[in-house]
């Protein structure tokens, strides 16, 4: 509470001094898996994915973490210049195996928003059927978690399906027709206890994210996930982003920009720079 009220305390007094340090811009990206057959917008090559994250460092653009986000909005904590935030969906493998590396040799790093159910499973629990592609386990992670190149961070539980599919009553983590508000706080409640509960002593970093499964969202939502001590969500909504130090409401229902294999290196600068 006494870092709250500090940090709010600094950004009144250099919003009176017309301080630009008060706030930052953010870009955050959004990633899914990587695969040379590329079939989708939500695949990009580990070629593509070079060329991409080399334009931005050469275009003075810095990869940040979560926890550099909060101590900039909580205690003043400067950023960089051009801070960028990446992020990945799901948890495929291919975000160790294909990512990873090139992030780590181009001395970036990205958060992954993990599917609790579907961490290190090879079938889907709901059907029975091979998930493809791979998702890795958290402790296949550790050691990218460990040399801060990825932190993971949630996707939800169990809640990454839609009406009809798996037996879900439910759209992502939307209220079910007819689902009274106490029923859907607990149904919220209870997954988040479930996502919890299965990375305890299994993931390094601390759980303080989440991304909404297929973008959908509520400010209803948003404030049980507050309730729930979750600091950032991330929709799919594609616009750029403005934090404010001693605003935690600023990281809350953050932009992305969907990268896809058509987007080049320079195109991808360009859009971050508009």
């Amino acid at each position: 509470m006494k870092l709250k009220a500090a940090a709010s305390v600094l950004f009144v007094f250099l919003l009176l001094l017309g301080r630009p340090e008060a706030r930052t811009d953010l870009p955050v990206l959004m990633y899914h898996h990587f695969d040379d057959s590329v079939t989708a917008d939500t695949v990009v090559s580990g070629e593509k994915f070079r060329e991409q994250m080399t334009a931005l460092k050469e275009a003075g653009y810095t990869a940040v973490n979560l926890s550099q986000l909060l101590d900039f909005v909580e205690n003043g904590v400067p950023l960089p210049r051009r801070p960028v935030l990446i992020t990945m969906d799901d948890g495929y493998t291919s975000n160790l195996e294909t990512a990873a590396p090139i992030l780590e040799e181009l001395d970036m790093c990205a958060t992954v928003f993990v599917i609790g159910i579907n961490e290190g499973e090879e079938i889907y629990l709901h059907s029975g059927e091979p998930l493809t592609p791979l998702r890795f386990s958290y402790e296949s992670a550790a050691d990218w978690v460990e040399k801060g190149v990825l932190d993971l961070q949630c996707h939800s539980m169990d809640m990454h399906r839609l009406e009809g599919s798996g037996g879900s009553a439910r759209n992502g983590m939307l209220p079910q027709d007819g689902e009274s508000g106490e029923a859907y706080r607990r149904a919220i409640a209870e997954d988040m206890r479930l996502f919890r509960r299965r990375r305890v002593g299994r993931a390094a970093s601390q759980l303080t994210a989440l991304a909404y499964p297929f973008g959908f969202y509520t400010e209803d939502l948003d404030s049980l996930l507050e309730e729930e001590g979750v600091l950032f969500t991330f929709t799919t909504d594609e616009h750029s982003n403005r934090l404010y130090i001693g605003d935690y409401s600023s990281l809350r229902m953050l932009g992305r920009y969907n990268v896809t294999e058509r987007l080049s290196g320079q195109e991808l600068v360009q859009l971050l720079n508009r």
